[in-house]
């Protein structure tokens, strides 16, 4: 029976990360060389590489904000896809590795308590665990990766078989799927996986049908138009508040799909949202509309098996959207923040710096600090717990996009503000005319 055994010295290679897109060339793959420490900074061979560094060169850079310990039994392959995942996505947040983030195998010298830090761990025959008494108690969240739900026992050490383990699969490739668990886990994306599907009833009703019942197998919180709104609730409504809190939308781009008035609608509040579009393109069809945030997946006559979808372009679709959620987080939060530095600039004042849950910082004409809390999609009660979490005593605001929430939830949203008078609420489209009327200006 695998244990978790008593603390030892790592020392092992250092690996080259490359973005997944490279890793077809040899050339882009530096030597392997052996190093002692492991914590990562950027590599020279990949504008986002990552490979492990020596102590005391860490210990030449400033605390990062978000920490990633990999520890167990990864391939080389594993620990390179895994890490340019995870490098990517942390990019799209203008996150840059060895500053702003680092990826280290095992706890170094250099390791930091107070910043926010997840733990993935690869299974395997006789792995342990020996840092999981520290791990608990710095209560860092932990991946379980294992081959198949089936080998739980046989691939980790007991001390991890309490916690729901990951089964990796051969088609990603990527790792995607531990990278976007390992980002939920830090805050920098939402726990739950929301998705909406977008398409014409009369053309796509089987594949939209199908997808949900994939997706949702797959724990996405899917939206299906004829299966998410409940009775007595305002159809219309209810589905904009919805397409507000999707983290991608997949649109079915089927030869009609603009001739609806309601799918065009969709599609450009998607748009007017920021909200990424992983667009299908029907068989034969050429897409008729464009856009900066869409990106087009092309069918092939083979794809379609009657009415429904074959099942490797089902999981080709699953892994598109699990590609595109940190893309579409960060671009709603960079979105907001921009707007956030603009108005504060626009009054006198500053941006100062980054926090933890992707907070800002900022300076206020009077001098005053005060930290921004962007939040992307439907913010609710869990946002105001996340904003005095760390229980940093300067002010707080959390800038959410009003624009598309029902009226029932804006005014929970405003008995939130005045019940709860530690975290003050700001529109993201009206955060200038906000910030002015603080007493802290």
């Amino acid at each position: 029976m695998a244990q978790c055994a008593e603390p030892t010295e790592y020392r092992l290679r250092a690996y080259p990360v490359i973005p997944a897109r490279w890793l077809s060339y040899q050339e882009a793959l530096p030597d392997t060389v052996t190093l002692s420490g492991t914590l990562a900074f950027p590599s020279t061979k990949s504008p986002r590489g990552i490979v492990c560094a020596t102590d005391a060169y860490s210990r030449l850079m400033s605390k990062p904000l978000y920490q990633c310990l990999v520890f167990g039994n990864p391939s080389d392959d594993q620990l390179i896809a895994f890490s340019a995942s995870f490098g990517d996505a942390l990019h799209h947040f203008d996150l840059q590795a060895g500053t702003d983030f680092i990826i280290a195998v095992g706890i170094t010298t250099d390791f930091v308590e107070t910043v926010p830090t997840v733990a993935v761990f690869f299974g395997g025959a006789g792995t342990t665990l020996k840092e999981h008494a520290e791990l608990v108690r710095l209560s860092i969240p932990i991946v379980p990766l294992v081959s198949s739900l089936k080998n739980v026992s046989a691939e980790l050490p007991e001390c991890l078989r309490a916690i729901n383990a990951l089964a990796l699969t051969a088609s990603d490739t990527g790792l995607l799927k531990p990278a976007a668990v390992a980002l939920q886990c830090l805050g920098l994306l939402p726990s739950q996986r929301r998705v909406f599907l977008s398409y014409r009833r009369d053309e796509s009703r089987e594949v939209a049908l199908q997808l949900f019942e994939t997706l949702s197998a797959k724990q996405f919180d899917v939206f299906l138009d004829t299966h998410s709104v409940a009775a007595a609730v305002d159809f219309q409504t209810m589905l904009w508040h919805r397409l507000c809190d999707a983290d991608v939308v997949v649109m079915l781009d089927t030869p009609s799909y603009f001739d609806s008035r309601w799918t065009k609608v969709e599609w450009g509040r998607a748009i007017d949202k920021h909200i990424s579009i992983l667009q299908v393109i029907w068989p034969g069809h050429t897409a008729s509309r464009f856009a900066r945030l869409a990106i087009p997946l092309s069918l092939q006559a083979g794809d379609l098996d009657g009415s429904r979808l074959s099942d490797p372009v089902v999981e080709r679709i699953a892994l598109g959207v699990e590609a595109l959620r940190s893309r579409s987080i960060a671009l709603r939060h960079a979105n907001i923040a921009g707007g956030i530095r603009s108005a504060v600039e626009e009054l006198g004042g500053s941006v100062e710096g980054y926090g933890p849950r992707r907070s800002i910082v900022l300076k206020l004409p009077s001098g005053a600090p005060l930290v921004a809390y962007p939040s992307v999609g439907v913010p609710t009660a869990v946002t105001v717990h996340e904003a005095v979490y760390d229980g940093d005593p300067r002010p707080a605001v959390v800038v959410y996009d009003h624009v598309g929430l029902s009226d029932h939830w804006m005014a929970h949203l405003e008995w939130m503000g005045t019940s709860f008078t530690s975290v003050r609420w700001l529109r993201s489209r009206e955060v200038g005319w906000d910030l002015a009327n603080l007493a802290e200006l």
